[in-house]
């Protein structure tokens, strides 16, 4: 066996680097943490660069002879380093980022400056789990960064998933807005796909986004609460203008 690298040795630093969203998009690589992550990166034929683990991890040597490598052993504070979580388990894998794609025949769930990373990670696996593209704005948190990997269950290695400047690059599409009141009941237009716009949970949509968009829906709520949080609001509509016959055998 290799000897096992510390938390000082060079690959560890660089691969702890894309923790940075700025180094993510420089390099075009993230992290991914965890067997079924890795596991869903293999079956999606990603490019694996390297793969870190404990020792005395079984799973690591096979998925690393699946992706074609060795894995790469390192201490416990290495593997601290590596992943983003508080216990973390390994394996940790450096991954190729997916280029940016949009399908403009298909619906589109789109995170409208939605700064957390777990909500975007929900986000992602709502569109993959209906079928949906998925796009965000500058604004929004990456959905490569590993927190949102993690929540999305690796959908972003299943889904389109492109990055959008303004509502200009929405054109094909009839524009969806999400709103906490006023807005018509969620039910699909009549005509070509459609993009379901979610704001950031606080604040919603920006005003002048919900004005400009083709239709505003609010999901009536029976109880006291004012409204549900971003990723439950947007599963909701989603699925009420997903088409019939469109949903697929799958479930919770």
């Amino acid at each position: 066996m290799e000897p096992v690298r510390t938390h000082r040795s060079r690959l560890v630093v660089e691969a702890a680097r894309l923790h940075r969203a700025r180094v993510r998009r420089r390099l075009g690589r993230t992290l991914i943490e965890g067997p079924h992550l890795l596991e869903e990166a293999v079956n999606a034929g990603v490019v694996i660069h390297r793969l870190f683990a404990l020792p005395g991890d079984e799973v690591a040597p096979v998925l690393a002879g699946q992706a074609g490598l060795d894995p790469l052993w390192v201490d416990e504070a290495a593997m601290g380093r590596l992943a983003g979580t508080e216990t973390p388990r390994g394996p940790v894998a450096v991954v190729e980022i997916l280029d940016e794609r949009i399908d403009r025949h298909r619906d589109l769930l789109v995170s409208w400056e939605v700064s957390d990373p777990g909500n975007v990670g929900s986000l992602v696996r709502i569109a993959w789990g209906f079928d949906w593209g998925y796009a965000y704005t500058e604004s929004s948190a990456d959905p490569w960064s590993p927190k949102a990997l993690r929540s999305g269950a690796g959908g972003q290695l299943h889904v389109p998933v492109a990055r959008i400047g303004g509502l200009e690059d929405l054109e094909s599409w009839t524009i969806v807005a999400t709103v906490v009141a006023g807005g018509d009941e969620p039910r699909r237009p009549p005509g070509g796909p459609v993009a379901v716009l979610v704001g950031e949970e606080s604040a919603g949509l920006p005003q002048r986004v919900a004005t400009a968009a083709d239709l505003r829906v609010t999901i009536p709520l029976p109880g006291l609460a004012e409204s549900l949080n971003a990723a439950v609001a947007a599963g909701i509509v989603v699925h009420q203008l997903t088409k019939p016959g469109e949903e697929g055998e799958g479930g919770v």
